[in-house]
């Protein structure tokens, strides 16, 4: 089983097919943000694998500038675990 390919069908959900990766994507992301919502930092880390996931995703099915955001998000995603761990400066 290849788990990044999107033919690589879970289930069909009101007849569009959802693969593994979307799947895993979708509840990672789900995850993160309810970590955030507790300012926990684990949501950090877990929104990049997120992000990375989706870019997987969206370039099997051709939605590039999907993509490429996703790209956007990754280092947004670093900056923010970076930012928690570092002390304010006064």
């Amino acid at each position: 089983m290849q788990f990044f390919d999107v033919n690589n069908i879970l289930f069909t959900a009101f007849g569009q097919p959802v693969s593994y990766l979307e799947f895993v994507a979708t509840i990672v992301g789900a995850i993160a943000v309810w970590l955030s919502a507790r300012a926990n930092i684990w949501s950090w880390p877990l929104g990049i694998v997120n992000v990375s996931l989706l870019f997987f995703f969206f370039f099997q099915v051709q939605f590039y500038p999907d993509m490429f955001l996703q790209v956007f998000f990754f280092i947004t995603n670093l900056m923010g675990w970076w930012r928690w761990d570092t002390p304010t400066h006064r």
